[in-house]
């Protein structure tokens, strides 16, 4: 069965720094576009229609597969790809960070963070994902 866990590790009003525990114990599958963080987990909820979340830092270690981080959308936009096999740390925090700006077509965005992967479908694949972002206004 795969396995994914979201922990809030701090939540203030501008800022919010999650963890993704990711684990494979035995079903051969991927997951698309799967949500992970939502606008409505936010303390207080967030609007659903617009992009909510930059992201600033991300600190990642991932056994046997890759993520894809995407923006939630109609055709959900490309953020950025978690090599396999590695432990890496990202700092976005020198140009403002990671945000969803796509402006067409306007309207389409919904405030969500979504993951892919590729290998996660080989049983015992795990891996953890922490990431800094700071909220829109």
């Amino acid at each position: 069965m795969s396995q994914v866990t979201i922990s809030k590790i701090v939540e203030g009003a501008a800022n919010l720094v999650i963890r993704v525990d990711l684990r494979n114990e035995g079903i051969p599958e991927e997951l698309t576009d799967h949500v992970f963080l939502s606008p409505s987990d936010c303390v207080p909820a967030r609007a659903n229609d617009q992009p909510n979340f930059r992201i600033m830092q991300m600190w990642y270690s991932l056994a046997w597969f890759d993520v894809v981080l995407k923006f939630g959308t109609l055709q959900p936009e490309f953020v950025w790809t978690l090599a396999r096999d590695s432990g890496n740390y990202i700092d976005f925090r020198s140009f403002g960070g990671i945000v969803d700006t796509r402006s067409n077509p306007p309207g389409d965005e919904n405030g969500k963070l979504l993951l892919s992967t590729n290998g996660f479908s080989t049983p015992g694949a795990h891996g953890s994902i922490i990431l800094a972002l700071r909220k829109l206004t």
